[in-house]
């Protein structure tokens, strides 16, 4: 253990925590670290991985996330890899057939990966020595970030056989650390909590009244010019004022909000990352992942959602060790939007009740349908606590998910009709005619109606996909998939 800590690595001793969870794995013992941000809590899966004998798979909320810790581990010649959705088929095989071979040390995937059919039946060939659940609050419905599909998690480690759990997180709470000791059977003396203290952060709260507010950020942010800063609002539409407001007084901001275009976000992440701007004014949407280590400044403008949320957002600042000033503008202005917030999580019972009998009522086949955001309208529960619910239904063997498709799907044709069929001949050429036909089109693009396709020509769906796939590969069409 010391020898690949300091020849793989290169660092002469374990900082604190590392040791005593580095050991209970390599002994065959499942464990959790709970250390504060940038502690190095990723050491903890990286050395073990390379002395157990197996595949370590490491499940992470982010895509950010991984590649980071993946080129961390490619410059230290670590075999590892990811498979995510921005690669293509090609590169996925590619990955899983160095797992397959035993080459990879490593693989990194997403949480929904594991829903993938394809990638199950992967998993069931491939010999693994240990599971790593990366941001492992997002297990607990205590915990902020809460994500479903990570509900399933124990679930998936019996299933592929894995014989032990490592959870890594930076902020839990005793209830959240007693569902993952709980869900993952982690022994007491297994949990290793260093503390969440870092004492170059000056925590500060200034009572401002509602309409001072701007005026007191503008103030604060001039005393400090050019410091890489963070200002956490909790909507979208004031991420956007305030960030002009900021910009109209001299202080270069961006604003950033899961409302904008996926692209915009990547864009202002990066330059902020690589320090071309200084100042991002963002909803919560702007935290995981985000492993900037100079960052001087974290203001609060609107109060944190929780204690967790406030310990996890401030962790982002002075991970260098420098000083670094963390201030929340306090007043009661934004409340009623956080209690808002609140109750518009939590489901009431006839929603739930309609989710049921929605149920119900595809009993008869044993197959149920559906799509999520009509069904989140018509139960007027928000996607989140209905996915929620339905992983719980699922947890409680009384739904098993089949697949999931998508709703719709378009083409355009980028070589006339005529020569796409040309290329076939006999049942196959039929079968082109059929999807072609039977799709609706408009000026450029072609809807796919799989009910007529089916009921006129017998074509399975799983078929037409597989072709349009294929068309798509081949160039002959640009394919579309939506809902």
């Amino acid at each position: 253990m010391h020898n690949t800590l300091e020849q793989v690595f290169g660092y002469p001793q374990f900082r604190p925590g590392q040791e005593a969870a580095v050991s209970a794995v390599l002994a065959g013992r499942s464990a959790a670290a709970i250390f504060p941000t940038g502690s190095g809590k990723s050491l903890c899966y990286q050395l073990p991985a390379l002395l157990l004998p197996h595949l370590t798979l490491v499940v992470s909320p982010l895509l950010a996330l991984m590649q980071d810790q993946l080129a961390f581990l490619q410059r230290h010649g670590i075999a590892a890899a990811s498979i995510d959705s921005a690669q293509s088929r090609d590169d996925a095989n590619e990955v899983m057939a160095r797992a397959r071979s035993g080459e990879l040390k490593i693989l990194m995937i997403s949480v929904e990966r594991l829903k993938n059919e394809r990638f199950r039946n992967f998993l069931q060939q491939v010999r693994i020595s240990l599971l790593v659940v990366d941001e492992a609050h997002c297990i607990s419905e205590w915990g902020h970030n809460f994500r479903p599909d990570y509900l399933k998690l124990p679930d998936y480690q019996r299933q592929f056989n894995i014989p032990q759990a490592l959870l890594l997180t930076a902020t839990a709470t005793p209830k959240v650390i007693a569902d993952m000791q709980a869900k993952f059977a982690i022994a007491g003396q297994d949990v290793v909590t260093t503390g969440f203290y870092r004492p170059n952060l000056n925590l500060l709260v200034e009572p401002v009244r509602g309409q001072d507010k701007r005026r007191r950020l503008v103030q604060w942010m001039s005393e400090r010019p050019g410091q890489p800063s963070i200002v956490y609002v909790t909507l979208q539409k004031t991420a956007e004022h305030i960030a002009e407001h900021l910009s109209r007084n001299g202080i270069r901001a961006q604003a950033y909000h899961a409302g904008l275009p996926h692209e915009q976000r990547e864009a202002i992440q990066r330059q902020f990352m690589a320090g071309q701007s200084n100042c991002i004014v963002a909803t919560i949407a702007f935290g995981m992942g985000i492993d900037k280590s100079d960052i001087r400044n974290v203001v609060h403008f609107d109060l944190p959602k929780s204690i967790e949320n406030y310990s996890q957002e401030i962790g982002r600042a002075g991970r260098d060790g420098q000083p670094s000033d963390c201030l929340v503008l306090a007043n009661r202005d934004s409340l009623n939007v956080l209690e808002n917030f609140v109750y518009g999580d939590t489901p009431e019972l006839e929603g739930i009740r309609c989710v049921l009998d929605e149920l119900q009522g595809a009993a008869p086949d044993g197959q149920w349908e559906f799509l999520l955001g009509p069904l989140a309208d018509q139960s007027n529960i928000r996607q989140l606590p209905l996915k929620t619910l339905l992983v719980q239904l699922e947890l409680r063997g009384l739904i098993a998910p089949r697949y999931a498709y998508f709703a719709e799907y378009r083409f355009k044709f980028l070589e006339e009709p005529q020569a796409l069929l040309a290329r076939f001949e006999g049942e196959r050429r039929d079968f082109v005619a059929a999807i072609i036909e039977t799709s609706s089109r408009a000026r450029t693009w072609a809807t796919v109606n799989f009910d007529a396709l089916y009921q006129q020509h017998q074509a399975e769906r799983n078929r037409v996909v597989k072709a349009l796939d294929y068309f798509q590969e081949k160039g002959w069409v640009e394919l579309e998939s939506k809902q």
